[in-house]
């Protein structure tokens, strides 16, 4: 059974009636049977029973819930007399005219007050009781209601046992509650009351338009606010399951690579296992090279669209796409057996809309064969870009200045002292001596000199040129904190932000980057900045985080450059603005970051508006000079078939080589193809599909990731506003 329990219903105006049977039982009858908590144990009495047998009967839904589960599986009095309550407590709609139900809601016995009575609603808003119950009394329009009920267990451990978390969370869902109800929130009224039942506790809603011809809940609308309550309560315990999912995602990534090295090698061998696919792909190729009109699936003929079906199923039987899918299928059942028992039929990948872009990927792959076009790579690895070393803040001196920094540390001179240091960590230098130069950073730092506190944190910290110490690295570390050092805010900040070297503290890691990245911290603006946009391990705040981010690629900052440019030319959080990511890139390439020239050697080379075939050979040749391994094969395709530049065999087999020789499987590949006059475009259109087919269904098993926890309704608007007004996605 679900975790969550909500029931929707709504009163007509003219359907209000007097207090039934079953209420005027439970509120009015005289000897009701009290029973403590010895009794409470015992079997439930011959009455309670014939009772539980007339609601069953009158009211068939009561067996869905909860209490009716724990009174089947354990019948005490305690049981029943749980389930009655509740039971008719959930129907008084039908029962108790509009007034007295919001009087009983908020009045009953065991209702957690806030002040007089038990209701409340939006943040701000004073809820005055006989105002709510006579306005809600003369109300011509629909009036709606919702119960949303927990296990005792889980309110326990997930800190909803308490009327403020339930308030707060519902005043976060109340704009996605107005949305589904097709309610305009300046229109939408709502009040709640927290009841603390024993065993399952649980919060009314009532909720209305001040437009009578306005709101209704559709069965999706009904299934998206469950989920998004569901969320704003099981949001850890759903970002539990997605962890869990991570090491299967670990794992599957490494298995998609397998899955190329052994597509390739059964090619190598001339024994490739599916050739059916190949068939296809040429055959889809020839049928596109005659169709007019858009090569957009949507767009084609049935017959057209049967081949790529067709493709679409022989992928999907491939073993670790299989896996892939399945997984991604058990994500999404366990998250949806919090919140619902409704559990559909699994569909076949070719039929779910969810994944829809692998049809378009594989006429992409035709239209390749047709055009015969040098396609750029879309799926290579992209690995996480490390900081490089923080430039500290006195430069090292000259090495004619040795023995002037010696006479002036014998005098105590603090940044003497530290200069000297700096000199004896250099490796390359005559003068290293690392003991020695931990000396005079310890003098340096007694005399309170904080960029020697930061150095000695920094090196004891990650062991450079010292034993690995995490205890003197904090205490270090700590007093230059104290002192506003922004590079050590910035260290102990990301380390734990990160847990790798520290224990992981959040909360403390964000509000040290801020101050870092306040004083201007570029390193410090970029960390806080891209963790804001992923939304993993702080609240996503994409504007916040485009801000940062920006604002560390304006300071010069080669990994926000990089960031800033990719994220300009996916367009996935702003609108699509090619001109600003190649500014970005091509200042990023400047500094030879290489996974900035190889992005902006694709872009020179495939955007027709900023196509310059020269400027694309630099940018991969310097990425190839890095070692990009994909850089490579794109100079060794452009070189070998020479389409674009001056045809040159041997230079073009050379960067091949280089490629294949770094586990490349394209340019292993296309030698392969090349050697032996094979069709190579539509063996290498198949990898690409696997490669779109394994991060698509990766990054879906991501999608929920960091989106748990409800946010204030007045500061969600707040934070809107600021991504429209500079140009968000909302």
């Amino acid at each position: 059974m679900a975790k969550l329990i909500t029931k929707f219903k709504y009163m007509k105006p003219d359907s209000y009636v007097s207090a039934g049977g079953y209420a005027k039982y439970i509120a009015t009858r005289e000897g009701v049977e009290k029973i403590d908590d010895t009794k409470k144990l015992l079997p439930s009495t011959k009455k309670q029973q014939q009772l539980i047998e007339n609601i069953v009967q009158d009211f068939p839904d009561t067996e869905e819930m909860l209490e009716y589960e724990d009174y089947i599986k354990n019948p005490t009095r305690g049981n029943a007399t749980e389930f009655i309550t509740r039971a008719l407590e959930d129907n008084t709609d039908e029962d108790i005219n509009c007034k007295t139900y919001a009087d009983y809601i908020a009045t009953r016995p065991r209702v957690e007050k806030y002040g007089s009575h038990g209701l409340f609603s939006d943040a701000g808003m004073v809820v005055n009781l006989k105002e709510v119950s006579a306005e809600m009394n003369m109300h011509q329009g629909n009036i709606w209601t919702a119960i949303i009920s927990l296990r005792r267990e889980d309110a326990e451990k997930l800190g909803f046992n308490k009327g403020e978390r339930w308030r707060d969370m519902l005043r976060g869902q109340a704009e996605i509650i107005s949305n589904n109800f097709k309610i305009p929130m300046d229109k939408f009224h709502w009040y709640a009351a927290f009841h603390n039942e024993s065993h399952h506790p649980h919060v009314h809603m009532i909720m209305y338009s001040e437009s009578l011809e306005r709101g209704f809940l559709t069965h999706k609308g009904l299934m998206r606010i469950r989920s998004s309550v569901a969320k704003g309560i099981f949001g850890q315990e759903i970002y539990y399951l997605s962890e869990q999912q991570t090491e299967h995602r670990d794992k599957l990534r490494k298995d998609s690579s397998a899955i190329i090295g052994r597509t390739i090698s059964q090619i190598n061998k001339g024994v490739y296992d599916n050739p059916k696919i190949e068939e296809m792909l040429l055959k889809l190729a020839d049928r596109l090279s005659k169709t007019s009109g858009k090569k957009v699936y949507g767009y084609l003929k049935p017959d057209v669209k049967a081949i790529i079906n067709n493709i679409v199923i022989e992928l999907s039987k491939n073993e670790r796409i299989a896996k892939l899918y399945s997984l991604w299928y058990e994500q999404k059942e366990n998250i949806l057996r919090i919140y619902t028992n409704e559990i559909p039929e699994r569909i076949p990948l070719v039929d779910n809309k969810e994944f829809k872009s692998i049809k378009n990927a594989v006429i992409k792959e035709a239209m390749n064969i047709v055009l015969d076009r040098q396609s750029v790579l879309d799926d290579e690895p992209e690995e996480e870009y490390s900081e490089p070393e923080i430039e500290d803040v006195i430069s090292t001196p000259l090495d004619a200045e040795f023995e002037r920094l010696r006479i002036q540390v014998a005098e105590g001179n603090k940044w003497s002292q530290y200069g000297l240091a700096k000199m004896m960590l250099d490796r390359e230098s005559e003068h290293y001596d690392p003991n020695t130069a931990v000396e005079w950073l310890i003098e340096s730092a007694k005399q309170n000199y904080t960029v020697a506190k930061y150095k000695l944190g920094k090196m004891f910290l990650y062991g450079e040129d010292v034993p690995k110490s995490i205890d003197y690295a904090l205490r270090w570390l700590e007093e230059a904190v104290a002192d506003g050092n922004s590079y050590a805010e910035y260290l102990l900040g990301k380390n734990l932000l990160t847990g790798k070297e520290l224990e992981q503290d959040c909360d403390r890691a964000e509000i040290l980057l801020k101050r870092s990245s306040d004083k201007g911290n570029k390193y410090a603006k970029y960390t806080l900045g891209k963790t804001y946009i992923e939304g993993l391990l702080l609240l996503q705040d994409k504007a916040e985080g485009l801000k940062l981010v920006t604002e560390s690629a304006d300071a010069g900052f080669t990994g926000a450059e990089y960031l800033l440019g990719k994220i300009l030319y996916k367009g996935e959080i702003v609108n699509r603005d090619t001109k600003n990511a190649l500014y970005y890139l091509e200042k990023s390439a400047e500094k030879e970051n290489e996974y900035a020239t190889y992005l902006a050697g694709k872009i020179r080379l495939t955007e027709p508006d900023f196509k310059n075939i020269q400027k694309a050979i630099k940018h991969f040749g310097i990425a190839a000079k890095n070692g990009n391994s994909y850089a490579e094969y794109q100079l060794g395709k452009l070189y070998i078939f020479g389409k674009e530049i001056e045809k040159d065999y041997d230079i073009g087999m050379e960067y091949l080589k280089a490629s294949a020789e770094k586990g490349n499987q394209y340019a292993e590949q296309l030698i392969h193809s090349i050697e032996n006059n094979r069709d190579w475009s539509a063996t290498i259109g198949i990898i690409n599909l696997l490669y779109h087919l394994s991060r698509t269904l990766r990054n879906k098993t991501e999608d929920n990731k960091g989106k748990y926890s409800g946010i204030d309704r007045k500061l969600k608007r707040k934070i809107d506003e600021k991504k429209q007004a500079q140009g968000l996605r909302i």
